[in-house]
């Protein structure tokens, strides 16, 4: 059973419970009276700073919910066009407005009033705004949205004939699993020729985006995008140096692991090097396991997982099963990949994923339910602003989830099945660090290199494989694999947002690790970093945690040798059995 009104909707402040900022005509008279309101002293003022969550809350919950439904059927042109609407005519009006209301803050002499400890990251986030706020870019960046939009519309939309039936490309993953390696090939080859179709739609799109985001920096005085992009997205804390850096130590601390998991694999499948279906399946050569077969089984499993770790993480995920506020199972025309976003205006966190029945489709829910909580624990907060904290930190909340939650994977499946999917698990946070450094130096390689051809995007994509990948034989696979980073919807919709994937999983393994020794502790840390949200500087939120802030991996060197002890100790379970 779930609370029904275990998150009530918090009642407005001002404006009318049926007020809708549903267009542009209808948001600007409010806008516009902020922007008109005399701030005569401090009070003035935070009522002002409280109208304005407000409102941003409304239009930012209006524009979840668009975007939402145009993720949920990707063929559904009406909710695309409504999405679009509002992305490209209505936001980029506010954020007009948005600019000027930022200045007005700015400029406000009751402004040295406020508490600096409480109000320091709205006011620099605010000065960061203005700073690189440029009329001249509404309009690019709203075009960069519509390009985001079509790719996703692309490859929403993409499914291949297999095994007498059409399938979406995230229903082809248990195939990568099958014992049957000519089965693991014709599924692999499937949805890498499928891809490979829309290579140069997906080439001329990129070609526009890149163009776009050049102007973007250029008009807001930066030589390259990839400064800018670090700049607004308010990388206070650390520098496109400290990524490269972060780069270096993946290699060193990082690849030697991955690369003893890929000599075992091998040797235990018989194949050297393995080619590129090799692998998903299961080394040992146990057949692929299910461990649920629809929405209700996957939120039973994640929701066991999460209630060993906290009992409330567990009634949150119920809670929101119970709301609708997932959508979890795989469809055509449905947008590929999976998120958390959250409804400001009702503060209700909601999660979207395209699953497959396998142990990484729990996963995948455990890690949104992390995001999720986060929302949940933060939601009192304001003003708005102060409810979502830095990716680098959200991303803990996600990743830690799933490394506390692997220590309970006895609780939900039966003992071989828990000790091989925790060696997946273990070893797939060790190879997405890798992964993730290869998708970070692909961006910060195209935009420093500007008027490059797509051949040296593809070549340099490749040269990076070779640099971070576990060896593997590509021989007759050059084009797909020259290609491959189109199916990386980052580097399209989100541009610089993965290297915080790396920088959270470094805070998840030290939360990880402070949770074996200690559970109760570093769960209530867990929760007290959490429930700042995002109103402390990025280092004090992982201090908070019980965590060091750690961007360019300087602690790698121990984490993995713990991570690879915890692996070791999961594959002993196994000659034990």
């Amino acid at each position: 059973m779930t609370e029904p009104n275990r998150y009530p909707i918090p009642a407005r402040r001002r404006l009318p419970p049926d007020w809708q900022p549903a267009e542009w005509a209808v948001i600007q008279p409010v806008a516009e009276e902020l922007a008109g309101r005399p701030l005569g002293d401090r009070a003035a003022l935070e009522g002002w700073l409280l109208d304005r969550s407000e409102l941003d809350s409304l239009v930012g919950g209006r524009s979840s919910r668009l975007h939402v439904a145009a993720a949920r059927d990707t063929a559904d042109r009406a909710a695309e066009g409504a999405h679009l609407d509002y992305q490209t005519v209505v936001l980029p009006e506010y954020r007009k407005v948005s600019d000027r209301l930022d200045r007005k803050y700015l400029e406000c002499p009751h402004r040295a009033e406020l508490d600096p400890a409480f109000w320091t990251v709205y006011q620099r986030d605010a000065e960061l705004a203005v700073e690189l706020f440029r009329e001249e870019n509404v309009e690019l960046e709203a075009e960069d949205e519509r390009l985001a939009t079509e790719y996703g519309r692309i490859t929403g939309a993409l499914t291949v004939d297999f095994g007498g039936a059409e399938r979406t490309l995230p229903e082809m993953a248990p195939f990568y699993e099958d014992l049957d390696r000519g089965v693991r090939e014709a599924a692999w080859r499937a949805v890498a020729g499928r891809r490979l179709r829309e290579r140069e739609q997906l080439e001329a799109l990129f070609e526009q985006m890149v163009g776009l985001r050049g102007r973007i920096a250029a008009n807001a005085g930066y030589s390259d995008y990839r400064d800018f992009k670090h700049r607004e997205l308010g990388r206070f804390d650390y520098t496109p140096a400290d990524c490269q850096a972060l780069h270096a130590h993946v290699e060193r601390h990082v690849l030697p692991f991955v690369r003893r998991l890929t000599a075992r694999r091998q040797e235990l499948l018989g194949i050297a090097p393995l080619r590129p279906w090799d692998f998903s399946v299961d080394p040992e050569g146990k057949p692929p396991f299910r461990p649920f077969e629809d929405a209700a089984g996957q939120v039973r499993v994640a929701a066991t997982l999460m209630e060993r770790v906290d009992p409330g993480f567990a009634a949150d995920l119920r809670w929101m099963e119970a709301e609708d506020l997932l959508d979890l199972e795989t469809r055509p025309s449905k947008r590929q990949g999976g998120f958390m976003d959250t409804f400001e205006d009702v503060r209700w966190p909601f999660i979207f994923s395209n699953s497959s029945p396998t142990h990484g489709g729990v996963e995948t829910l455990v890690h949104e339910g992390g995001h999720s909580v986060h929302g949940l624990l933060s939601r009192g907060l304001e003003p708005v602003d102060y409810r979502s904290a830095p990716i680098e930190f959200c991303e803990v909340a996600s990743m830690g989830m799933e490394m506390m939650a692997l220590e309970h994977l006895d609780a939900v499946y039966p003992p071989q099945e828990a000790r091989r999917a925790a060696l997946d698990s273990l070893e797939d946070a060790a190879a997405s660090l890798a992964w993730i450094c290869t998708v970070d130096a692909f961006q910060h390689w195209i935009y420093t290199h500007a008027g490059h051809s797509a051949a040296q995007r593809a070549d340099a994509w490749v040269d990076l494989r070779e640099r971070f990948g576990a060896p593997t034989d590509w021989t007759g696979l050059e084009e797909q694999r020259r290609h491959a980073w189109q199916g990386q919807l980052h580097v399209f919709e989100v541009p610089f947002y993965y290297v915080e994937y790396a920088i959270a999983q470094i805070g998840a393994f030290q939360l990880w690790s402070n949770y074996r020794r200690d559970p109760a502790g570093a769960v209530a840390r867990f929760r007290e970093g959490l429930a700042l949200g995002g109103s402390q500087p990025l280092p004090r939120l992982f201090e908070a945690a019980g965590l060091r802030f750690d961007p360019r991996g300087d602690g790698l060197g121990e984490l993995v040798a713990e991570l690879e002890a915890a692996w070791l100790a999961r594959l002993a379970d196994g000659a034990s059995a």
